[in-house]
């Protein structure tokens, strides 16, 4: 699945331009290449953007195909479950987020609302309102 970078130790390590993201994801990021201690901030706020965008065109990508996006990437194996974990959770807010921000028009929720919940989607709709919005 993921490949790990070589142990520093011998000789391999951290890429001097540092580490890529997926390109679905890097279209949201400020710059192409991240250092470690980067790479999940960039992880976190990339997933936003891409939640909000696909939260606009009323799809939803379950996490399998989240994971999918990492495929092939050199990433090293004490941060790459991280990365995808903060991809993953920055996605769901950037989705949810745009899915309750007074830029959708009713139709437009209700369509991104059941992409993401299927047939819960008014009571986990109002939810999320309630959430952005406080309890009313």
């Amino acid at each position: 699945m993921l490949a790990c970078a070589r142990d520093p130790a011998r000789g391999g390590g951290i890429p001097r331009d540092g580490y890529p993201l997926p390109r679905e994801l890097a279209r949201h990021a400020p710059k192409e290449r991240f250092a470690p201690d980067e790479l999940r901030g960039a992880c976190l706020a990339a997933g936003e953007g891409l939640g909000a965008e696909d939260a606009r065109e009323a799809r939803f990508r379950p996490a399998a195909e989240m994971v999918e996006l990492w495929r092939g990437l050199d990433l090293p194996a004490w941060v790459a479950p991280y990365a995808l974990r903060d991809a993953r959770l920055g996605y769901l807010k950037g989705y949810e987020m745009a899915l309750v921000s007074e830029g959708f028009s009713r139709e437009e929720a209700i369509c991104a609302a059941r992409a993401r919940w299927g047939g819960q989607w008014e009571r986990r709709l109002e939810a999320a309102r309630s959430r952005r919005f406080g309890a009313t």
